[in-house]
Order: C-alpha cells, then sequence, then structure tokens
C-alpha cells in the first residue's frame, strides 16, 4: 500500500502553511482503490478509534522516497508536518517539525509558523491512548503572539519566549513522535524497534529555528 506519489518535494509544503491542500493518498485506477479501500476498513478501524482517543487528525500523508514518509496532522487548532527518514531514524539526533496555528495579531489574521528540532528521547511505541497535550506549544504561541517582530530568528529572543516551557514543548513532541511510530507501525504492519536509545544524543532539547507570522487575508 505505499504507492509512491511522484514529484513530492516536502520542502514546498512547508512552506505553504495552513493552506496545504489534503492528497490524493493513492495514484491507482479507481476499480484497483475500491478493492484496496475494503482492505484498508478493517486496519482503519482500530486505527481510526486509536486516532480519536488521541486527539490526532491525519490531513495528508505523501511519500517524497522510498524511504520517507510526510505526515501532515492536527492536534486541535494546531498542524504540524514532519517527515519521518527510515535511513535516520534510529541514527539522527533530532526530528524536523514544522508548526501552524491560524490566529489574530492587531486585530488581523494571522498565520503562525514554527521550525523546530527536537531531540529524540528515545524511538517507540505507545501502549495506551492518552490524549495528545500541547500546553506548552499553546503558551509558546500565545508568546510569540506579544512580539512585536513577525520573524523571528535571533537566539535571544528565541531564548526568552521558551522560559520555562522548553522541557514541556521537549516532552510533547516526543510524545507526538511516539504517537507517529505507533502509527505507521498499525498502519503500515513496519516494525519499528522500540524503546530505542540512540547512541549519541543532542545537549539541547528543542531548536528553534526560525518563527514567521504571515498575514492570511
Amino acid at each position: 500500500m505505499l504507492d509512491k506519489i511522484q514529484n513530492i518535494n516536502p520542502q514546498e509544503k512547508y512552506k505553504s502553511g495552513l493552506k496545504i491542500p489534503a492528497v490524493n493518498l493513492y495514484a491507482i485506477h479507481q476499480n484497483e482503490y475500491d478493492r484496496e479501500k475494503k482492505k484498508d476498513s478493517a486496519l482503519f478501524s482500530p486505527l481510526a478509534k486509536l486516532l480519536s482517543k488521541i486527539n490526532w487528525n491525519i490531513l495528508a500523508i505523501e511519500y517524497p522516497s522510498e524511504e520517507e514518509i510526510l505526515l501532515h496532522f492536527a492536534v486541535d487548532d494546531i498542524e504540524f508536518i514532519t517527515v519521518i527518514d527510515f535511513n535516520e531514524l534510529y541514527t539522527k539526533e533530532y526530528q524536523e517539525f514544522s508548526i501552524y496555528k491560524a490566529g489574530i495579531k492587531n486585530e488581523n489574521k494571522v498565520d503562525y509558523e514554527i521550525k523546530v528540532n527536537v531531540r529524540k528521547d528515545e524511538i517507540s511505541t505507545i501502549n495506551t491512548s492518552e490524549p495528545i497535550e500541547i500546553d506548552s506549544l499553546r503558551k509558546l504561541f500565545s508568546r510569540i503572539a506579544q512580539q512585536d517582530s513577525n520573524y523571528i530568528i535571533e537566539s535571544h529572543l528565541i531564548d526568552e519566549i521558551l522560559i520555562g516551557i522548553d522541557h514541556g514543548i521537549f516532552q510533547e513532541l516526543n510524545y507526538v513522535l511516539k504517537v507517529i511510530c505507533t502509527f505507521i507501525t498499525t498502519k503500515y504492519k513496519s516494525k519499528i524497534k522500540n524503546n530505542f536509545i540512540l547512541k549519541t544524543q543532542g545537549n539541547i532539547p528543542i531548536i528553534i529555528n526560525k518563527i514567521v507570522i504571515t498575514n492570511s487575508e
């Protein structure tokens, strides 16, 4: 079922923020699609129940290469994009996320975008369907809304914004990563090495690369 979608550039998807459209997951003939859909229904029934319990809504799945899965999903009103590269899953110290949220700033509708790398605590799946909590991420967006600049890359400003919530964001995104591993294991019958600790780990829990605020009107 891992039919590839051709000519996909995940970096281009990142640039479009909340305007990313849902995609057709399988580029196959209609009669083949109908047969595959019946097969998927049995699998997605328990998977759909799991996703609903953990408050996770899949918006799009794409395959930039044979070894990569791009996931676009939402938790409440916050959207995430990340690429799982199986060549680097157990070796790369950080997982990159693009995180988006619509909001109001100075009485204007805006889109917030955060590019963040989170240190991988461990590679594992979840055993219980605990809902995804994003309280620290919400505080981060709230603090960003109070900034004067619409493009924040200065390290001292980012450090100030993260005071007291950096560990919470680290924990929240690592739980999201575990949910992703559970999704991959369940949907694709792919074996994820559970409770895998990387040989080397970064010293910094989270690294925010940039924060961008754009008018959406």
